[in-house]
């Protein structure tokens, strides 16, 4: 499989597996059907940088001034511009950042769950009849509307960076953007409530040994 599907893989069970180098780095070898990326993905990851992305993961909203980070440190570190460039890439694709959202059309699919009073509409990729890969999500409370997600998800759990709006008191609307890992949000998530200002969401905080 190409390497960002070979990150999805590993992530199965938790990002977290992701960044121990022991349990993941052979995986991603022998996952992934191009060495080199799965290299620079590698390097970004387990080497200098890996302290920065954990960053962005947190602070998914300015992923933009960490991945700059990111890719200073590998250059410092020997790595050319355009391979820092691409390893930062290949991070943004595998869970979903803006403008690096790819869709398989052949493993697109819809799923739907309802249990009388709340339903869930999932249309994108699918795979064993899971949410897998790049998708949206709408939620439905008693008919009305009550959520919404375009993610990135792994094995039918959430895992990447979440566009999300929610419905609360079925009067407020809140788009709320941040990085998503095993289905809950985590670090700092950007909120733009309907009819007021802006404002940071703390969450969870992931460990990374």
């Amino acid at each position: 499989m190409n390497t960002v599907w070979a990150i999805r893989e590993i992530c199965t069970g938790g990002i977290e597996a992701l960044f121990d180098r022991e349990r993941s780095y052979r995986k991603l070898l022998e996952l992934s059907d191009n060495a080199e990326e799965a290299a620079l993905f590698a390097e970004l990851i387990y080497g200098r940088a890996r302290g920065t992305i954990i960053e962005l993961i947190h602070d998914a909203y300015d992923y933009k001034a960490y991945a700059e980070k990111a890719q200073s440190q590998l250059v410092a570190g020997g790595m050319s511009y355009a391979d820092a460039t691409r390893a930062t890439r290949i991070f943004y694709e595998a869970f979903g950042f803006p403008g690096y959202r790819y869709t398989d059309e052949s493993k697109v699919d819809t799923i739907v769950t309802d249990d009388g009073r709340f339903r869930t509409e999932y249309r994108g990729e699918v795979r064993g009849g899971k949410e897998h890969g790049v998708g949206a999500r709408t939620c439905y409370f008693d008919g009305n509307f009550c959520n919404y997600d375009e993610c990135v998800w792994v094995d039918g759990v959430m895992c990447g960076y979440d566009d999300a709006k929610e419905v609360t008191f079925e009067v407020f609307e809140d788009h709320k953007i941040g990085f998503v890992a095993n289905d809950y949000m985590i670090g700092k998530t950007k909120v733009f409530p309907s009819g007021d200002e802006a404002f940071y969401d703390n969450g969870k905080t992931l460990k990374f040994d």
